[in-house]
Parts: C-alpha cells; structure tokens; sequence
C-alpha cells in the first residue's frame, strides 16, 4: 500500500512539474510572439545614398537660370545663386537686374528642376522630397540658407538621398551642403 502510494505521489510530483514546464514554455512564446509582431509591424525605413540623387543635385547645380545679377548676358547658375543667397541671408539687397530677390529665384528655379525630374504625386513612385540647403563651419554647424519640400513622407518603403558640397569661396572658411531626401512608394 506504501509503494502504491509513493507512485501515485510521484506520478502526480511528474504532472506538476510537465504542467510548470509547459506553462513556461507558452509564456516565453507568448512573450516571442508580441516582441515580433511589435518589431516587424513597424520596420524602420532604410535611409539610402542614391548615385541618381546625387547626381540630379549636381547636374542641377550647373543649370543656367533667367537671373543676372551685374550685367546681361551673365546669367547666373544655381549654384551661384546659392552663394548669392547665403551672402545676402537677411537684407534681401541682393537681386537680378529684374528687381527679383537672388533667394525667390533661387528656390523657384530649384522647385521647377526637381518637380519636373522627380515627379511627385499620389500612386507614381516618388512621393515627396525634402531639399535642405545650409552653412557649417567650426561656429555655425548647419545655418539654413534655404530649405522646401513637397508632398508627404509617410508610408515611405525606403528614402533616398544625396548630397553634393559647393566651396563657400574666399569669403569663408566654411562650406554649403545641399541634401535632398526622397520618399519612395
């Protein structure tokens, strides 16, 4: 009757611990399932160095715009105009011989070059972009000289971008950065 006992004990001692284990085994799954679903519901979007936005920055650095500032026929480049900007950041003295302010034609001339490139709307694959243009040297790291963008970065599956320096010249030390980030669908 006392082994009979002591089986029964031991078989209901086996039960227990078996239920323990399972009970910690559905728990640290429960556990894995929520950190997964928590981790993959909300991926972080891959932020890309693109060669093809780098290179719409530079080429578009080059483009000849409908501003001359000292005399006619000089009309001046994008990034020249950029130059130009930053050297007149709160005066707004400088402008084309047009009386248009060197900053307005500098943004209108950009916005023109990277609508028509890039192409942002609703169901194409670019839908927005976000153009930064700024001054950083060792006392002023990222002075904003200009900065725009169109359309809406949410729901990008990846963003792309590119930067391209432009020397300040001999009037600074510093350098002109110009990054432009690109959400795609």
């Amino acid at each position: 009757m006392v082994k009979k006992m002591e089986k029964i004990e031991m078989k209901n001692k086996a039960q227990h611990e078996i239920a323990g284990f399972v009970l910690i085994v559905l728990l640290v799954s429960i556990i894995g399932v929520v950190f997964l679903s928590i981790t993959l519901g909300n991926p972080e979007v891959s932020r890309q160095t693109s060669v093809e936005v780098s290179n719409l920055l530079l080429s578009s650095m080059y483009y000849t715009t409908d501003c001359a500032i000292n005399y006619v026929p000089q009309y001046r480049e994008i990034q020249d105009l950029i130059k130009e900007c930053y050297k007149d950041q709160s005066r707004n003295l400088r402008k084309c011989l047009d009386e248009r302010g060197v900053c307005s034609v500098l943004e209108e001339n950009l916005k023109n070059i990277l609508d028509k490139s890039l192409n942002i709307e609703e169901g194409r694959v670019n839908k927005a972009y976000n153009l930064n243009i700024y001054y950083s040297d060792d006392e002023n790291p990222n002075e904003e000289i200009i900065s725009f963008e169109k359309g809406v970065f949410s729901n990008c599956t990846s963003v792309v971008g590119g930067s391209h320096p432009i020397p300040s010249g001999s009037f600074e030390s510093g350098e002109i950065e110009t990054e432009l980030l690109v959400c795609k669908s």
